[in-house]
């Protein structure tokens, strides 16, 4: 079998090696070839058998994003714990607001893990110099992590580790070569140093291959298999979904990127003072010639609901802004199509779902995007019950092979009560989305006179458990192997 000048070069380093020496590929160093070069000749004498490679792989731990940024932050359960010691006592709510929903639930989480629990709606400042220490010990973890220099205690590295992004796992490979009998028994033939391997044009106008010998080819060699086009893994997962919701008896509806601020968040009872609205977490688009506002009638009734209720409910008590509602945004959901469609279609029973984009000014990470899907749906009728949503939820995931899922109590400005959504990747619970019952002060002013379920699960993380990934990014990165096998995972 014919060689090439570096396959060549590279066999007779490996056999003046003492007989079975297994050695560092990025140790060997041969003149006048380069690292790719090396790696490419390697590779081929490992297809023709001349050389085994082994990658052993060093597992170590680095900041992800999150980590990275409560490095800076600090960590949500340290922030929380200093908010509660300077008050005494807060009302849930109040956490929520001033630290944003996930934040608030992780250091809430965490809190409980010392006996700081909510009761009542309320957590109280409980004085614990031993969950004080561990919590400021974690806070120190992430700077010994980041600078590499120093251990951390195995307890404190077990809890940052099952936290999302906080930490991410980096896997150093190193590739050890070792020559086989064959390679051994292989007489090595010099290829010439002036032999022609590859033609170009320099090739050609100098003249060279009148006078050269050319590298003999093996038309035998292995060649990688082609694989044709096919669907894109959210385009297949998005019919499938499709699929599961019109077989349920709903029917498909759309709407537009961009949207008034008054369908976005005032129809849905959002207040204009909610940290959602806020342009950390919300992309707001300059428009110089706005469309026409659809069904302007809705603003008043929107207003009445947001500043005194609606019979039997209180409302927010705040002045409410026509300004701010008329404001033009990337929408932040997908809620925005169907409390429309329902406003346009108020006789029930209405079975309504939509798989369409939604933005939000996000910090990309292990399970956050800021452009992502949103699988919306609602259901409008009498029957419309949390018996009825749990139903619908579980009875979608298990037609996707999903049949563990968690549905934890929650809150949300438009829904009461509200569940979250969350299923366990890889050891670690992840919020899929939200649903719940919309309130009152949501369908009165749109006219409608039976209960609604609604519930909004993300596509994206949906398809982590789908094809196995552990990192949401991965999903649109150009990995062409992953590309072409992922049709037969599942």
């Amino acid at each position: 079998m014919d060689l090439s000048r570096n396959e060549n070069e590279v066999l007779k380093f490996m056999k003046g090696l003492p007989d079975s020496s297994r050695v560092a590929e990025d140790s060997i160093i041969l003149p006048g070839m380069t690292k790719r070069e090396l790696v490419s000749a390697v590779s081929w004498l490992q297809q023709k058998g001349f050389v085994t490679v082994e990658t052993e792989y060093e597992q170590k731990f680095a900041l992800g994003g999150e980590g990275r940024k409560y490095l800076n932050e600090g960590l949500p359960e340290l922030q929380v714990l200093k908010f509660l010691r300077n008050e005494g006592s807060v009302m849930l709510d109040q956490i929520f607001v001033r630290f944003g929903k996930e934040r608030g639930g992780i250091a809430i989480t965490q809190l409980a893990k010392f006996g700081i629990k909510p009761k009542g709606g309320k957590i109280v400042y409980l004085e614990n110099p031993a969950a004080a220490r561990e919590i400021e010990d974690r806070q120190k973890a992430l700077e010994i992590l980041d600078s590499g220099q120093g251990s951390v205690d195995q307890k404190i590295m077990e809890n940052l580790r099952g936290r999302g992004d906080l930490l991410e796992v980096k896997k150093i490979g190193r590739r050890y070569i070792t020559l086989t009998d064959k390679g051994r028994r292989l007489e090595i033939r010099d290829s010439g140093k002036d032999s022609i391997e590859e033609i170009d044009s320099k090739v050609i106008l100098s003249g060279r291959w009148k006078s050269s010998a050319f590298r003999e080819y093996d038309l035998s060699s292995p060649v990688e298999a082609l694989h044709g086009a096919s669907m894109h893994p959210i385009t297949y997962l998005i019919n499938r979904v499709k699929r599961i919701f019109l077989e349920l008896g709903f029917s498909e509806i759309r709407g537009h990127y961009i949207e008034y601020a008054g369908w976005n968040m005032d129809a849905l009872f959002i207040p204009q003072h909610h940290p959602a609205r806020e342009l950390q977490d919300t992309f707001y688009v300059e428009v110089k010639n706005k469309p026409k506002f659809e069904n302007p009638e809705i603003l008043q009734k929107v207003k009445r609901s947001h500043e005194s209720g609606i019979p039997g409910y209180s409302g927010w008590r705040y002045r409410w802004d026509e300004a701010e509602a008329r404001r033009m945004l990337l929408r932040t959901h997908t809620t925005v199509n169907t409390i429309r469609y329902l406003y346009n279609h108020r006789e029930p029973p209405v079975a309504v779902f939509s798989i369409e984009k939604a933005f939000r000014h996000e910090s990309v990470d292990w399970k956050h995007l800021a452009e992502l899907h949103q699988i919306e749906g609602v259901f409008y009728g009498k029957d419309a019950n949390i018996s009825t949503l749990k139903w619908l939820i579980r009875e979608f995931y298990s037609k996707l092979g999903f049949n563990e899922i968690k549905l934890i109590p929650s809150y949300y400005p438009y829904t009461e009560p509200s569940m979250d959504v969350v299923a366990v990747i890889d050891g670690k619970e992840v919020e899929m989305g939200g649903s719940g019952l919309f309130r009152p002060e949501v369908t009165a002013p749109m006219g409608l006179k039976e209960p609604v379920i609604a519930w909004g699960l993300g596509l994206e993380r949906l398809a982590m458990m789908f094809y196995d990934i552990k990192d949401i990014r991965d999903i649109y990165n150009s990995d062409l192997d992953w590309l072409q096998s992922y049709r037969f995972r599942r």
